[in-house]
Order: structure tokens, then C-alpha cells, then sequence
């Protein structure tokens, strides 16, 4: 273990010295990512180690092979998905790095860690994000629940408006057809009358 520490401490010093490779031209244009690529022209001096120009991955910039890849504590590294991949972990040798997941199975992954007491590298605080998930959480079930409150009242007023609407129409239907029954009796009225005189004109002549 104390070989192990030394030789951290040793890659510590190394990477503060340590350049960013770089393709020479992402200096220059902003479209040329800033990543890693061997310069591969005829004339390139930086491939041909010219004085002066942007410098190649050589020999002594890499660390320690012992511990190259290791957490800085000097655990290795392990990558997880799910709380089964975490109860798998050995704690005294490995540290968890949580992939990228949905916030449910992060709440499950948390609370593991949180009984088993495993440290993770990308989450700070195990307590507060539990916390954090958790509000957030209950909001989203607030504004779902609100949502549905206003959905459902849109509904009855809906229904009202068209159960009103009917109600209406009913009532001009109804009226309509007492108009068309009052306008055939008047009709058989007048008939009638029109008889009568017919009848009186015929008996006077």
C-alpha cells in the first residue's frame, strides 16, 4: 500500500507538468475540435519534433503502470449501471462510478450505497442527492396531480356546456312543434268557418 501512495503521489507530479495534446490547428480554428491527433503531414513540424512546435505524446509523460487508471485514493475504477452491480463491488479494493441512468434507478443505486456505505466518484453528497431526487420527485407529482385537477375540470364544464346545449335544443324542438300544432289547428278553424258560411250562403239561396 505504501508503494501504491508513492507512486500516486508521483503521477500527481507528473500531471501538473503534463501538457494537453492537442491537434496543433484547434488553436487557430474553432470548427478543429480540441482532441488528440497524430499530425500526419509531409512537411508537419511537430511529427518531425521541430524546436518550437506543439509537442507529441512522448515517452514520460504517462504514469506509473501500477497505478495508471486507479482512482485517486488508489482504488480501481468500476463503472455501474443498477444496485446489483454495486453489491457486487468490493469496497476495500473499488471505488463506483455511476453511469448514466434515469432518476429512478439512481434513487435505488443512492440508497445502496447509502446502507453499504460505498463511496461513488461522481456523486458528492449520497444524502443530498437522495434528498434532491426526492423533492423533485414530489413536485412533479404536484403539478401532475394540478394538471389533472384542471383537466378534469375542463371535462365537467365540457359535459355541462354540452348537456346545456341539448337542453336547448330540446326546448326549440318542443317549441317548434307546439307552433306547427297550434298553426294546423287554426288552419282546421278557419276550414271550418269556411264551411259554415259556405253551408249559410247555400241555405239563403
Amino acid at each position: 500500500m505504501e508503494k501504491i501512495t508513492k507512486l500516486l503521489g508521483l503521477r500527481k507530479k507528473i500531471k501538473k507538468s503534463k501538457p494537453t495534446f492537442v491537434i496543433k490547428e484547434s488553436k487557430f480554428s474553432a470548427r478543429i475540435e480540441k482532441k488528440w491527433r497524430f499530425p500526419r503531414g509531409r512537411h508537419s513540424g511537430s511529427r518531425q519534433y521541430h524546436r518550437g512546435k506543439s509537442i507529441l505524446p512522448t515517452t514520460g509523460y504517462g504514469s506509473p503502470k501500477a497505478v495508471r487508471g486507479l482512482h485517486s485514493s488508489g482504488k480501481e475504477v468500476v463503472q455501474i449501471a443498477n444496485p446489483t452491480d454495486l453489491l457486487k463491488l468490493v469496497p476495500s479494493k473499488q471505488i463506483a462510478h455511476v453511469a448514466k441512468v434515469g432518476k429512478k434507478n439512481m434513487l435505488e443505486i443512492l440508497k445502496v450505497a447509502q446502507e453499504k456505505k460505498i463511496s461513488l466518484t461522481n456523486v458528492k453528497d449520497v444524502n443530498q442527492s437522495i434528498e434532491k431526487i426526492n423533492s423533485a420527485y414530489v413536485a412533479r407529482k404536484k403539478v401532475k396531480e394540478e394538471k389533472m385537477k384542471d383537466k378534469s375540470k375542463k371535462d365537467a364544464e365540457k359535459r355541462k356546456k354540452a348537456e346545456e346545449k341539448k337542453k336547448k335544443e330540446e326546448e326549440k324542438t318542443e317549441k317548434k312543434n307546439s307552433d306547427n300544432q297550434e298553426s294546423g289547428s287554426h288552419k282546421e278553424e278557419k276550414e271550418e268557418q269556411k264551411k259554415s258560411i259556405e253551408k249559410e250562403l247555400i241555405k239563403k239561396q
